[in-house]
């Protein structure tokens, strides 16, 4: 009997022991090994598929190696990669580089590719780049004097600090471009001179600089002394006895000043040489606006005075509300009424409201409007200023793939009542309706406050203004994007729109000489 049981025994035993021994075998089976990366190549067919040294952010590729399949989780520079399972393979594992925030970036992790998965972490080193960043200027001095700098000169020798400096394409002060030749590289630095003459520079890069790669390209803001830049004029095409004021920057040791054409002598410049201020005389022509300093020159992309003359050729000129080919103006109904400031007018009738001397041009009126409403009607009706498409083509034919920044609609406008509400909509007909707001009364979305002129201003809205979604959506991608495509031209409706939730005040305004000019 006991030799029975000793059996039994003996057998569930072995048992026992077979099962335990197949387990373990089942989970060494199952261990997950731990990942290994050998090597980066492009994500691109072959024969393009090579291996690659330096790898950018937003870039795809394919990571080499072996145990690949199970990993979950892609860094690179410590930045987490959006990855997707269904492109690997036990030996390939692709992915796109994330935007990496550099200057956040640890310098020891900075170049680091980090996989992980339930078998353990493989690391791979490479040179991860993206665009340029600029985080300081500093003078090119030994140290300690090599100090960080908040204001430039022409001429000076500069170390600009940052990530992603390495071989620029360009680097340009104000939008003129510095001596390549001559730029000595560090693995965070790039040490170049200020060109020593900055005259002509553009009015949209005043006191910028601007550093580009192969990668891309960054603006980095420091005040830039040197020649004179004028960003903005407050009245465009002013009659005789009009005050003009030209803002920008380095108005002083002035040498000669014209506005269009005509030289200008008696002036005054604000204490900070910000602001240029003067009478105008009788202009006989148009043209530029040009100051010579002793530091250099500058001379406005766009003449000034130059509705009386824009029309030669049929470019530039929507509407100037005077009798002629650039009348422009589409009737419709409404309290949007034409007037003459000729006291010889009989029709259109005589106003001197908005001055004497400035011919004809229309008035706009508005009742308060409710939360919401506006003055737009589908048809040529409703409370709007009609711009019809019978005037000038708005850029010259090789501009129209132009971007929008490049050029903007301007217009004469005078606000002689409290204007602190309601929004001027700009609204074009072409295929895909585009909008663009002007709301000069608009501080921040909690903050607003009361608006008149100081009698005719000139007004600018860049043509990336014009925007899809009731004016807040995507900016146009070039100017043809507003116009019709055989003729360069579109009409474009002017009405007020109230998108706050209280109701508007009354509103008035007049306008004229409305035109496309280059920025």
């Amino acid at each position: 009997m006991k030799n029975r049981i000793d059996k039994y025994t003996y057998y569930w035993q072995a048992i026992f022991l077979a099962a335990v021994i197949l387990f373990v075998s089942a989970c060494q089976k199952e261990k997950v090994e731990q990942p290994v990366i050998t090597g980066v190549v492009n994500y691109a067919a072959s024969p393009n598929d090579t291996v690659v040294t330096t790898i950018q952010t937003g870039q795809w590729v394919v990571l080499l190696g072996h145990n690949l399949s199970g990993v979950r989780q892609v860094y690179f520079g410590s930045v987490p990669a959006r990855i997707n399972t269904a492109l690997f393979s036990d030996e390939s594992l692709v992915v796109q580089l994330p935007d990496i925030p550099f200057e956040s970036v640890p310098a020891d992790e900075l170049n680091t590719v980090t996989a992980i998965s339930e078998g353990g972490t493989a690391t791979f080193n490479i040179n991860i780049i993206g665009a340029p960043l600029i985080t300081r200027v500093r003078n090119n001095e030994t140290s300690p004097n090599d100090t960080v700098v908040n204001v430039l000169y022409p001429g000076d020798e500069i170390n600009i600090v940052g990530y992603n400096l390495q071989n620029a394409t360009e680097i340009s002060f104000q939008g003129i471009a510095a001596d390549l030749s001559k730029v000595v590289y560090t693995d965070t630095s790039a040490i170049v001179q200020v060109p020593a003459d900055l005259s002509g520079s553009n009015a949209l890069l005043a006191n910028t600089i601007t550093y580009t790669t192969e990668v891309g390209s960054t603006n980095f803001s420091i005040k830039i002394v040197g020649p004179p830049v004028i960003s903005y004029i407050s009245l465009e095409v002013p009659h005789e006895g009009d005050m003009v004021h030209l803002y920008g920057y380095n108005f002083t040791a002035i040498q000669n000043f014209t506005f269009a054409g005509t030289e200008i002598t008696d002036y005054e410049v604000s204490a900070d040489e910000s602001v240029l201020s003067f009478v105008s005389p009788a202009l006989l022509q148009s043209g530029p606006v040009e100051i010579i300093t002793q530091a250099g020159s500058f001379t406005t992309a766009y003449n000034v005075n130059d509705i009386a003359f824009i029309n030669s050729g049929g470019v530039g000129i929507l509407a100037n509300m005077e009798w002629g080919d650039y009348f422009g103006w589409g009737w419709g109904n409404g309290d949007v009424n034409l007037y003459s400031s000729d006291p010889n007018s009989d029709w259109p009738s005589y106003n001197t409201d908005y001055g004497v001397g400035y011919g004809m041009y229309l008035v706009y009126k508005s009742v308060p409007l409710a939360a919401g409403e506006d003055g737009y009607l589908e048809d040529w009706g409703g409370n709007q200023i009609l711009i019809g498409d019978g005037g000038g083509q708005w850029v010259p034919s090789e501009n129209l793939d132009d971007s929008g920044d490049k050029w903007a609609l301007k217009f004469e406008m005078n606000v002689t009542k409290p204007w602190s509400g309601g929004t001027l909509c700009f609204r074009t007909q072409s295929a895909s309706t585009y909008i663009a707001r002007y709301e000069p009364w608009r501080v921040s979305v909690s903050k607003s406050v009361t608006v008149t002129t100081d009698g005719w201003q000139t007004v600018t809205i860049p043509l990336s203004s014009f925007r899809l979604e009731d004016g807040e959506g995507d900016s146009i991608s070039k100017v043809s994007d507003l116009l019709d495509a055989s003729s360069g031209k579109t009409y474009f409706r002017i009405y007020l729109h109230n998108y706050r939730t209280s109701t508007t005040d009354n509103f008035e305004a007049a306008f004229d000489n409305f035109r496309v000019v280059r920025r």
